[in-house]
């Protein structure tokens, strides 16, 4: 037979209203699982079914079926399993969601939470055979945290740490260097290729917890490179990218992947249509007849149109090149299948809103890739609002384990900079950026007054063979050079010369640029 001291203990180790109003809170707004979801334990986390039930659906609602609720969806989610169709009908659906929604308020969550982490932290205690009955009846019991419990009973912890995270014991660094020795041997410390094999020669891919930060200066194709890099993650690596953009919309971005795909070699390998076309001609829907003629529309002698808006369309739509096009666009439709994500932060980039993206985009979509154009202050200039962003996109990437690329803008001083004495000087707002990343390279595009100073050496890539072979930068064609200014993967001796065409959006890692060597007499 239970004691009454038993029965009231109970009692006290459960707080369901603050289950119920966490719970109804997420069904609020069932973004707030972001920022939350992966702290909770439902099994510890709640002392009644109903609301562990109710708490456990909306996770894997969220995750798998719509990150938006409403009574018709969450029918339909109920109904494709029975067993959870009874027990939804068993605590009565919608009505009791309803019931907990209105009993909660959204920007309370974060007590409501703190609420449920501290009662199932005394269960758990209690369970395993801790006395709680001093905690339960200490005079600030209502004010205590589940911190502050924890460093209360702070004796055998690591038993019960799946509840609150008690922090990881020091390790000894020289244990077992043998045997990672022969982990490197079956899997090298190596991530996903980057479309550059420079940047896989120095950065050792795209390793996952590692963020580049690249400058380049306004209208350089900072958005445009990093389109490129999302591409060819999705389409030729086969992993899911998100792109964060506070500078470029959906459409801009859209027609420029089209452009990245038509032009650039390594895709055209894949879809098999070879062809250049150039960005702005897309947007402008200008295509050619098979002579090389632009098509339009027919016209008199006065400039009045003599044919019908359909005929015209119809003939473009006929044309060769036209069709090319669209076969591109059609195999890009086919070969994503919603693994390039795009999220238009223009209206809030703040530091907790790229945080939930990041976490939203890992938790929903397990997109491990990303790339945030541009990184810069949130509604201020101020150097250190900069710093912050930095500081903390670096600490979610290695937390989350992901990759990032984000892009900033250098000094207007930059293009009158040589490319050799380029530094973090040439952040335009914050050089202490520098400080928080893996890897930062400073780039420019190269005058055509400066190419007499500069020679390059070429690189062996899927498209140069043989020996490395010192060339002079052809006067026709546009440069643009990398420097890596850090580099925690190693050496940063090497400028990364990329020819590029920004009509075309193509990029090719030609080789390093080196000063011209003088000619021997």
């Amino acid at each position: 037979m239970v004691s009454r001291l038993t029965e009231v203990q109970e009692i006290k180790t459960t707080n369901v209203a603050s289950e119920i109003c966490f719970v109804g809170a997420l069904y609020s707004n069932p973004d707030l699982y972001v920022s939350y979801g992966n702290f909770m334990r439902s099994k510890y986390d709640f002392s009644d079914p109903v609301t562990r039930f109710f708490y456990d659906n909306l996770e894997t609602y969220y995750l798998t079926f719509s990150q938006s609720v409403d009574e018709t969806k969450l029918n339909v989610f109920m109904s494709q399993n029975t067993e959870r169709l009874q027990e939804y009908k068993k605590y009565k659906g919608w009505k009791t969601i309803e019931r907990f929604m209105q009993t909660s308020d959204t920007s309370d969550i974060g007590n409501y939470f703190q609420l449920v982490k501290k009662y199932s932290l005394l269960r758990e205690y209690e369970r395993n055979g801790f006395p709680v009955e001093k905690i339960l009846n200490h005079k600030r019991f209502d004010s205590l945290t589940a911190n502050d419990i924890y460093r209360i009973i702070r004796v055998k912890t690591d038993k019960i740490n799946t509840v609150i995270n008690a922090g990881d014991e020091a390790v000894e660094l020289t244990d077992k260097t043998s045997a990672l020795l022969e982990k490197y041997l079956e899997k090298p410390a190596f991530g996903v290729h980057f479309p550059w094999v420079m940047y896989d020669e120095y950065f050792l891919g795209m390793r996952l917890g590692k963020v580049v930060f690249e400058g380049l200066v306004s209208n350089a194709g900072k958005s445009r490179k990093l389109m490129l890099l999302a591409a060819y993650t999705v389409l030729v690596q086969g992993v899911s990218f998100l792109f964060l953009s506070n500078e470029m919309n959906e459409e801009d971005l859209k027609s420029c992947l089209i452009t990245t795909v038509i032009n650039n070699r390594v895709f055209q390998d894949l879809h098999g249509i070879c062809r250049n076309k150039p960005e702005r001609e897309i947007v402008l829907g200008v295509y050619h007849d098979d002579d090389g003629e632009i098509i339009r529309r027919a016209i008199d002698d006065d400039g009045m149109y003599i044919e019908s808006a359909e005929s015209y369309v119809q003939r473009v739509l006929q044309s060769k090149e036209y069709q090319d096009v669209k076969t591109v666009t059609d195999w890009i439709d086919n070969n994503t299948n919603g693994k390039l994500m795009f999220k238009d932060i223009c209206d809030d980039y703040s530091i907790d809103r790229i945080e939930f993206e990041l976490r939203k985009a890992k938790m929903v979509y397990n997109i491990q890739y990303y790339g945030f154009d541009t990184l810069k202050g949130y509604q201020t200039d101020d150097w250190s609002s900069l710093k912050q962003l930095a500081t903390r996109l670096k600490e979610i990437t290695s937390e989350l384990q992901l990759f990032g690329m984000a892009v900033f803008q250098l000094t207007d001083d930059t293009p009158t900079t040589d490319i050799f004495s380029l530094s973090s000087l040439n952040i335009s707002t914050s050089k202490g950026i520098k400080h928080v990343c893996d890897i930062m390279t400073l780039g420019k595009k190269l005058g055509k007054d400066e190419y007499h100073k500069y020679q390059y050496v070429t690189v062996a890539s899927d498209y140069y063979w043989g020996e490395p072979t010192v060339e002079n930068l052809n006067d026709e064609k546009d440069y643009l050079a990398m420097k890596i200014d850090k580099n925690r993967a190693g050496s940063k001796d090497k400028i990364i010369l990329f020819e590029i065409n920004l009509d075309y959006n193509t990029w090719e890692n030609v080789g390093y640029l080196i000063k011209r060597q003088k000619t021997k007499v």
